[in-house]
């Protein structure tokens, strides 16, 4: 029973951060990127901040049940237990991904004085909408991993 538990947590957290993720490149951005420059300034500051205080906690906590999933199908010699290797390996070059490229231009952009706007404020926001479509792919091949794992254990 208790491993169910820990399956169906692990599902949902990294499931939900996939899709919270996937949401914000596919629906948000997009969305606050047509909006006057004022607006969408003040939008792309107060998601970074929100995203940059609760995001590390969310991925950690992935990484954590990830690496959990895989320590309960130890050893690795099935292509279940091999799938959440990989969904666990994955998470974690998404977190240091994360910390290199798409981290750095959030924290800017997270910092900006809306009166007084850096010259390439447009290019950070293409920049880190770029890095992010790269984090979201690696996320929902690392989700699809550990679905699989899961289901087929």
């Amino acid at each position: 029973m208790h491993g169910l538990v820990i399956d169906i947590v692990s599902i949902v957290v990294a499931g939900t951060m996939t899709g919270t993720e996937f949401t914000v490149a596919v629906f948000l951005h997009p969305t606050i990127g047509r909006l006057p420059d004022g607006v969408h300034t003040a939008a792309a500051k107060a998601f970074a901040k929100l995203f940059g205080r609760v995001m590390p906690f969310w991925y950690a906590s992935t990484l954590i049940l990830s690496v959990i999933e895989v320590w309960r199908h130890w050893p690795i010699v099935t292509a279940a237990s091999e799938m959440l290797l990989a969904a666990s390996i994955l998470w974690l070059l998404t977190i240091i991904f994360s910390l290199t490229f798409p981290v750095p231009v959030n924290n800017r952009i997270a910092a900006w004085n809306l009166t007084a706007l850096p010259a390439n404020w447009r290019e950070d926001r293409k920049r880190w909408d770029r890095l992010h479509a790269v984090r979201v792919c690696i996320l929902v091949v690392a989700l699809t991993n550990l679905v699989a794992g899961i289901l087929t254990a």
